[in-house]
Formats: C-alpha cells, structure tokens, sequence
C-alpha cells in the first residue's frame, strides 16, 4: 500500500489499484441540495454516501489469482466511501451498481421502496481505481461492486456499524428532540468538518432549523420506528428474500 503526502503538509494511507473484497460498515445521508444546469436552477440533488472497509486485496494473475489480507501500517483495515445520488431510477449509479452487488434484479417492490440500512455488514467486491485530481495529486475510488464468490454474507465490521439519518437529526432542530435524534447528533460529532458543512447546508437541516426558530419547544416526541433512509422511494417495506441478504 502507498503513502500519500497531501498538499496540506498531512499524511494517510491509501489503496492501490486493484479489486477487494470489503464490508458496508457506515451509511451517511447527507441531505439534499438545489442543483444547476448552465446557470439555470435544476432538479435538487439527495446524496448518499456509502462507506466500506477494506478485507483482502485480490492477487497474482494469469489465472493464478489469490486474496491476501491487507490492513494500514497501524493494523487498522483501510476505509474507503463512495457519493451517490440517493434514487432507484434504473439509470442511477446507486441502482445499478446494487444490482451488480446483490446479483439478481429488483423486484418493482423493491425499486418502489428499498431500505438501504439492509447494506450495513453485507460484504462485496470491488474494484479501486485511481484518478487525476484538479489540483494535479491523485486520488482513489471505488468503480463498480461485484457479488463475492460465494454470495453476499452478513458478517460482523471492525468499524462500528452506523448510519446517520438526517431525517431523524432534524428533530433536534423542531422541537422534537428524542433519544433517536441525539443519537444522531453523536455521530454527526465523529464526521470530518466537510460533511459536516454539507450536511448543515442540506435543504433538510435549513428547513428544521427555520421551522424549529418559529415554534414554541415542546415536550420530547417518542423515537420514531424508521426515518428517511429507511426507504429510498416510499414508505412500504419490500420482503426479504432468503437467498439474497438485501
């Protein structure tokens, strides 16, 4: 694995190109912000970040490939995130990259309705690719996820399991603060200081904030069962299949 020296004097390690096998371990939605198309204002923008850490690292070759394990110089295993657009229209990346993930096709259910918190613990495959940044340095991402060899399995992470639902730290900002929302509020504190601005700028966080200015506090709502994330598209929750673990 390489070290990279970034621009701003600071150091971290990162993957090389190749393909890996990993495990969803952090869900972040980071709201929804106005969008533009040559300076004319378009449809808003909902994202969603996935974060997975890295297991095994694919090689050899000519037929004679081989995983090997790969963790950072500290013992840690490697993290990397990916941004999406939070939709299941069947030209977004998002759709299409779970389908290749899952190995078999939604059902209309699903696509109706698809609870991403299912990913959390689920492994892959994956391939890391890097490219040219703006500045000239060179950055990695994820480029296509793959069902494993022997199917998607549900296995415990080294890195807490999270997930950060914006819907739910909202309440915080209306009036209608519960244990749910300051949950949410103790993850948002271990984000970078960019996600947390994004998040803050979020058309959601804006809205909580002007409504919870305009209204007298009230008594603490009891948790909500689901928030959000819960469902990309509607409210309906799409049966599980035995054979496929999301």
């Amino acid at each position: 694995m390489g070290l990279t020296i970034t621009n701003k004097g600071g150091e971290y390690e990162k993957l090389d190109a190749g393909r890996y096998k990993a495990i969803c371990y952090k869900i972040v939605d980071a709201g929804t912000r106005p969008e533009s198309f040559k300076g004319a204002p378009a449809k808003p923008r909902s994202l969603v970040y996935l974060y997975w850490e890295v297991t095994h690292v694919q090689m050899g070759d000519d037929g004679e490939e081989f995983w090997d394990e790969v963790r950072m110089e500290d013992e840690r295993r490697f993290s990397i995130s990916k941004k999406y657009t939070a939709s299941m229209n069947e030209n977004a990346t998002l759709f299409l990259e779970l389908k290749s993930w899952r190995g078999k096709k939604f059902t209309d259910e699903e696509i109706a309705g698809f609870d991403i918190t299912k990913l959390l613990g689920k492994t892959c495959e994956f391939d890391v690719v890097e490219y040219q940044k703006n500045d000239g340095g060179t950055g990695t991402a994820v480029e296509g996820i793959y069902k494993p060899e022997g199917g998607v399995k549900a296995v415990d992470t080294e890195n807490d399991q999270v997930v950060f639902d914006i819907d739910v730290y909202c309440r915080e900002f209306t009036g209608e603060s519960d244990a749910a929302s300051k949950e949410m509020c103790d993850v948002w504190d271990d984000m970078p200081d960019w996600m947390k601005e994004m998040i803050e700028e979020s058309m959601e966080v804006k809205a909580a904030k002007t409504k919870g200015a305009s209204k007298p506090q009230t008594a603490p709502a009891p948790a909500a069962e689901s928030g959000g994330l819960a469902d990309l598209a509607k409210d309906d929750e799409p049966e599980e299949e035995e054979d496929v673990p999301f």
